[in-house]
């Protein structure tokens, strides 16, 4: 086990909850995995429908900018919404590697779902640099990826 939290990655498991974590995710294209990610997600943080419309068009309006998936699987999903007023985050494992558009052009399974506002732009630009870190970290990436359910995932982050 793995305990991330203190230290540099002190505002990542601030933002991080245990049932922020999904394992495995469904989906078989990017599409897919972004709507399970936020529907799970939604449910868990008991956001209202129209809250998790808002938040699936603003993740798909970001990705549609550009990629979001980095190198080495992960992907960090990201937007700002008006009824959140600090970052969270939720991390999920998906059942497949799909093609994300990855800049290294791999497909992806690891995915960090960043949500947060223009209150707080720099805890929002903050956190995505810390999971930027784990994506960089081989070991702790594979624990991650070889995660099978939602608890094991969590005890990445949680003892």
């Amino acid at each position: 086990m793995v305990h991330v939290r203190g230290g540099l990655l002190m505002s990542l498991t601030d933002s991080l909850k245990k049932e922020f974590c999904f394992c495995p995710l469904k989906g078989r294209n990017k599409e897919e995995v972004l709507s399970n990610l936020l529907s799970s997600f939604a449910s868990a943080y008991g956001m209202s429908e129209e809250e998790e419309k808002e938040a699936l068009d603003a993740v798909m309006k970001r990705e549609a900018l550009g990629s979001t998936g980095l190198e080495h699987g992960v992907a960090i999903p990201h937007a700002k919404v008006d009824f959140i007023h600090k970052p969270v985050v939720a991390i999920a494992v998906g059942e497949n590697e799909i093609d994300f558009s990855s800049a290294d052009g791999k497909p992806t399974k690891v995915y960090f779902l960043v949500l947060g506002s223009d209150e707080h732009p720099s805890e929002h630009v903050q956190v995505l640099s810390q999971i930027a870190q784990i994506a960089r970290n081989s070991t702790l990436l594979n624990m991650i990826r070889n995660s099978r359910n939602k608890d094991e995932l969590a005890s990445i982050f949680f003892s």
